[in-house]
């Protein structure tokens, strides 16, 4: 069964997109799930952000065991760039709490009518942090 402690290192960023990371964690970190998400240059997770061609905002690439949690984050600062306009940081804190969430067991998507940071359709402006579905699956999960 994976944690909710883990760390992740970060990979060839600089320091604002560090910030947004810490973000991320901080989001879930505070949001009440016991979640311990630190940070680590020893870390075998990681989180890395370029301007990538495909077309997705972010992306969760797991690796080995659930038990052993191993995993990669990168996001495109590419196509945020593209479609945020002036909300960039918003957005950018939005898909990187999203795939934070991943590590945490979270899937894209939940067959759900409530709102929920990890639905694709989501409005990266206003949705930053996990919400009270998001929240109520961890505890779900790691119960």
């Amino acid at each position: 069964m994976p944690k909710r402690s883990f760390s992740v290192k970060t990979v060839g960023i600089n320091s604002q997109w560090v910030k947004y990371f810490d973000t991320g964690r901080k989001n879930w970190n505070d949001a009440g799930v016991k979640a311990k998400i630190g940070r680590k240059s020893t870390a075998k997770a990681s989180f890395t952000a370029n301007r990538y061609s495909a077309s997705w905002y972010g992306v969760y690439t797991p690796s080995g065991t659930r038990a052993k949690r191993v995993f990669k984050i990168q996001v495109n600062a590419r196509t945020l760039d593209r479609d945020a306009g002036s909300k960039y940081d918003q957005w950018v804190r939005s898909t990187t709490t999203h795939e934070l969430g991943h590590a945490l067991s979270l899937n894209d998507n939940p067959n759900t009518s409530k709102a929920s940071l990890m639905k694709h359709g989501r409005n990266r402006t206003t949705v930053q942090k996990p919400l009270a579905y998001d929240k109520s699956e961890v505890k779900r999960i790691y119960s």
